[in-house]
């Protein structure tokens, strides 16, 4: 069985709060659960970010984010966006 390009836990791992970060050749991701507040009109979603260099998230600058929802679906589509972010990042590693 082939490894994944980017493994990202199931979706309870991040509805019981747990932030998850990886890397692909070079291309460093985050995910982070984000709970909702109504009183602040917040819905629960994930919150996916990258990165490259080789410094942790808190000290580089932000490569690319987005937002999903909190979800089975979210997370499939967060997947997704991550190898599409890879594919521009190989594309301008050239």
């Amino acid at each position: 069985m082939a490894l994944r390009d980017f493994p990202i836990p199931g979706i309870l791992f991040f509805t019981s709060g747990n932030p998850f970060s990886g890397s692909y050749k070079g291309l460093s991701y985050r995910i982070e659960p984000v709970k909702g507040d109504t009183e602040k009109d917040i819905t629960a979603h994930l919150y996916v970010f990258t990165w490259t260099g080789e410094k942790c998230s808190d000290l580089s600058e932000k490569r690319s984010e987005k937002e999903f929802s909190l979800d089975v679906d979210g997370v499939a589509a967060a997947e997704e966006w991550l190898r599409s972010e890879w594919k521009k990042f190989e594309k301008e590693d050239v």
